[in-house]
């Protein structure tokens, strides 16, 4: 008897929590095999002669140059273009969120100055840096701004987008059930335009760390950007590979804190939308 009950315990299923651990670190595990295979053919390639050093360096030689600069140049030179990053992109959220319900609620003034915000966007923002220097000096405005430029538009568009596809069912019955304005933007209006707008901030998050580094290439005295243009002068292949990975982890880093934000507040945002079956 004790054998049969002991044989059922060990036959049983996993629980759908060990599962999901499991699919997890399977996931992590075949990431960093496909890394490690990656660092393992590039070795191999300058290795045998395939690729000059000159021009891809080696994996051991990035490690060292992140190793030996991680407590010195790339921490301050990291701060800056991480906060010139989180200026523009709070910048960018507030200003692109109040401008779109701002021109959905006044319908005239879109009409009146949506050829001009279609014509700003439509500019290369390369070309508008040195504009931006030339305003605000070789520092953090000019930084700023450029991010501010690409980050602005997309999150405009985004609570546009969100505001204008909801269902006018929603706002006919709000208004017959006699919801002041602030109760239709509350709850109608906001739960609604919630996910397009995690949607545009997300991308005005990633875009306002890539205007940033732009900024700091063209023309800055910090900055990982700056880093690169200067390692690019005196042919560091090492040193701009390392500072290349440190951005690309950066931003991994950044869409999954972005990912987790977004999971928990449009969940708590939409309730009341899927409470009523909407």
């Amino acid at each position: 008897m004790n054998d049969s009950l002991s044989l059922s315990r060990a036959e049983s299923p996993p629980s759908p929590a060990k599962k999901k651990c499991c699919r997890t670190l399977g996931l992590y595990v075949g990431r960093l095999c496909i890394g490690l295979g990656f660092c393992a053919l590039w070795w191999a390639l300058v290795y045998f002669g395939v690729i000059p050093r000159f021009f891809v360096s080696t994996p051991d030689a990035v490690v060292r140059y992140l190793w030996d600069n991680l407590g010195g140049e790339l921490v301050p030179n990291g701060l800056d273009t991480l906060s010139a990053m989180l200026i523009a992109f709070a910048l960018s959220g507030i200003t692109g969120i109040m401008g779109g319900l701002l021109l959905v609620e006044v319908p005239l003034l879109r009409r009146l100055i949506d050829p001009y915000l279609t014509g700003l966007n439509s500019m290369p923002r390369i070309a508008l840096a040195p504009i931006f220097i030339l305003w605000f000096g070789i520092g953090i405005g000019s930084k700023v701004a450029l991010a501010f430029s690409l980050g602005f538009f997309i999150v405009l568009n985004s609570t546009i987008a969100g505001v204008r596809n909801i269902d006018p069912v929603l706002m006919r019955l709000s208004h017959t059930l006699g919801c002041s304005g602030i109760q239709r933007f509350w709850k109608i209006t906001l739960p609604w335009a919630v996910p397009s707008v995690f949607a545009g901030l997300k991308l005005a998050l990633i875009y306002s760390f890539l205007g940033v580094v732009t900024s700091e290439m063209i023309a800055s005295r910090s900055g990982l950007g700056y880093l690169v243009m200067y390692y690019s002068g005196i042919f560091r292949m090492d040193a701009i590979l390392g500072i290349l990975f440190i951005m690309a982890l950066a931003a991994i880093a950044i869409t999954m804190i972005a990912d987790a934000i977004e999971a928990k507040l449009v969940g708590n945002w939409t309730e009341p939308l899927t409470r009523t079956g909407v």
